[in-house]
C-alpha cells in the first residue's frame, strides 16, 4: 500500500509539474500584439510629442510629429501599413532634383540601415524606416524616432536641408 502511495504521489507530481511548466512557457505561435493607428497616435502622445493628424480616413490614418536634433527640426510622418505588418516613419526632404545624381544617397543607405532614402512617384525625396509591427513598445518607438532624426541630421549635407526645417 505504501509503495502504491509513493508511486501515485510521484505520478501526480510529474503531472502537476508538466502542467505548471506548460503554463509558464509562452504559447507557441501566439499572435504578437500589433499597434493600430489609434494606439500609435496615443503612444506618440505618451512620449510627449504633439501629434498632428495628416489623414484620418479609416485604414489610411497618418500622423506627424516634430523631433529636434542639434541642427534641425525634423517632421516625421507615422502610419500603419495597409497590411498592418509595419509601422512606417517617413521624412519629406524636399522635391527631387532630376539633374542631381543620388549616388551619395545610395551609399548612405548602406550606412544607415534600416533608414533609407527614396524618391516617390510624385518626385519627392524621402527618408524612411519601417518597424516590424509586433509587440512595439514606447521605448522601441522612441529609439526608432531618435535614430531616424539623427540619420537625417548627420546626412543633411548629402541630401541638402530643403525639407526638414
Amino acid at each position: 500500500m505504501r509503495i502504491f502511495g509513493y508511486a501515485a504521489a510521484a505520478a501526480l507530481g510529474l503531472t502537476v509539474g508538466v502542467n505548471m511548466g506548460q503554463q509558464l512557457e509562452p504559447k507557441q505561435g501566439a499572435p504578437a500584439d500589433k499597434l493600430t493607428a489609434l494606439t500609435l497616435r496615443n503612444m506618440a502622445q505618451g512620449l510627449g510629442y504633439e501629434v498632428k493628424v495628416l489623414n484620418e480616413t479609416e485604414g489610411k490614418e497618418k500622423y506627424e510629429i516634430k523631433t529636434k536634433t542639434a541642427n534641425l527640426d525634423v517632421p516625421i510622418g507615422l502610419e500603419i501599413s495597409p497590411s498592418t505588418n509595419y509601422i512606417w516613419l517617413t521624412v519629406f526632404l524636399g522635391e527631387n532634383n532630376p539633374s542631381k545624381k543620388h549616388e551619395d544617397l545610395l551609399k548612405e543607405n548602406a550606412n544607415l540601415q534600416p533608414t533609407f532614402f527614396y524618391i516617390t512617384s510624385k518626385n519627392n525625396l524621402m527618408a524612411a524606416e519601417a518597424i516590424d509591427n509586433r509587440d512595439v513598445s514606447s521605448a522601441i518607438l522612441k529609439r526608432c524616432l531618435e535614430k531616424l532624426s539623427a540619420d537625417i541630421d548627420k546626412t543633411s549635407k548629402v541630401w541638402g536641408d530643403s525639407g526638414a526645417k
